[in-house]
């Protein structure tokens, strides 16, 4: 059943990677600016992930899991497939919306799925497909849009359907033994968790900025859109790699070094990407941008569900959707401000990323501290 909730967990976030690579298009077909679409994006990522607390807490005292989540993996295609024959911008933001409320849904019941025998490679598994659905998407939907056009997009859903009679099959009929004793834990027990909610939440508004910002920034230095979604895709493949090895580095040395060595590889990265002045460089810049920022997205959840076993939903939820829903909020925010100056944003969040990890291990050093 992993390797089901894996597939299930690649359809989800390859249906939900189609947004911000098609940043450039939406621009254009809509006529408006860099500013307003990415810091709308980012908003609806922030109030559509916030709710994925909320859907933790609900999940925890639910066995039906399986039902849960081929029924959200349904809405989330069908909502992708309405997406083509919508001329409206606004219809569409409602639209991406609802794709990424569903998405949100599906991350806290999915990785406790994932996390039911509480093995850290199932975690990592899970974890992996999510992000190689999330690589694929860019590069698929760019090339799709050039070739076949956005308004056909729902064939696109027909053919995520056929997955789901084997999903139901596997899925479907899985109710998992334990189930939360209270809908609210402990705040003893949420109040661990601060500390990996706050890795994650800064994490998310750097990758989130980046992953935004990074196919306009190369569009405005003459590249097509298709090497926008390339670019994308790429660096998310490289991180798929890292985020399996987070896992297994974490069992070895724990989760500083590998949030240290994160933050700083994100910013070093990040700057490279502004130096080169060729599509290959910047895609190499972007991969190793990723391959930083992804090393510790397993490895947070595997700690959080340690920390709360008996509210894994809660705990994936906190470390994942709720974390980088406040992340959004900020990247939001600040490319409301600043988002028609992209090379500033990327420029300044890199700085930023460095930053952070020059300061981690005197926060990290301060929590020991604290909790001694």
């Amino acid at each position: 059943m992993t390797f089901a909730i894996s597939i299930a967990h690649f359809l989800a976030d390859f249906l939900n990677s189609f947004f911000k690579p098609l940043g450039p298009y939406f621009i254009e077909r809509y006529n408006i600016d860099s500013r307003t679409f990415t810091s709308l994006l980012s908003l609806i990522g922030a109030l559509s992930s916030i709710l994925q607390i909320f859907f933790g807490l609900y999940f925890d005292r639910r066995k039906r899991d399986g039902v849960y989540i081929i029924s959200i993996l349904i809405m989330e295609i069908i909502l992708i497939s309405i997406l083509g024959f919508v001329n409206s911008f606004w219809i569409s933001l409602i639209v991406i919306f609802f794709t990424r409320l569903f998405n949100s849904a599906f991350h806290p019941i999915g990785a406790s799925f994932a996390g039911r025998e509480n093995k850290g490679h199932h975690i990592a598994w899970f974890s992996v497909f999510g992000t190689f659905g999330a690589a694929m998407g860019p590069i698929f939907i760019t090339m799709y849009l050039s070739i076949v056009g956005f308004e056909k997009i729902y064939y696109v859903g027909l053919i995520a359907l056929l997955f789901i009679p084997y999903l139901y099959k596997k899925l479907w009929k899985y109710e998992k033994q334990q189930i939360a004793e209270k809908r609210f834990p402990q705040l003893s027990e949420a109040l661990t968790l601060i500390p990996i909610f706050l890795m994650v939440t800064l994490r998310g508004f750097v990758m989130d900025i980046f992953h935004t910002f990074v196919p306009i920034y190369v569009n405005l230095h003459g590249a097509s859109l298709v090497v926008g979604g390339a670019t994308l895709s790429i660096g998310m493949i490289i991180g798929m790699f890292t985020n399996f090895y987070g896992t297994k580095l974490m069992e070895k040395i724990g989760i500083r070094f590998i949030n240290l060595i994160g933050f700083l590889g994100m910013g070093i990265a990040g700057i490279l990407l502004l130096m080169v002045d060729t599509s290959f460089l910047r895609i190499i810049a972007f991969a190793l941008f990723d391959a930083f920022g992804f090393l510790t997205m397993s490895a947070n959840i595997v700690e959080a569900q340690s920390l709360m076993p008996k509210n894994k939903s809660f705990a994936s939820s906190v470390s994942m959707g709720f974390a980088w829903a406040i992340g959004n909020f900020i990247s939001s925010g600040y490319a409301a401000i600043f988002g028609n100056n992209v090379s500033f944003v990327l420029y300044s969040v890199s700085i930023f990323s460095i930053f952070l990890g020059i300061i981690y291990p005197i926060y990290y050093k301060n929590k020991k501290r604290f909790n001694n």
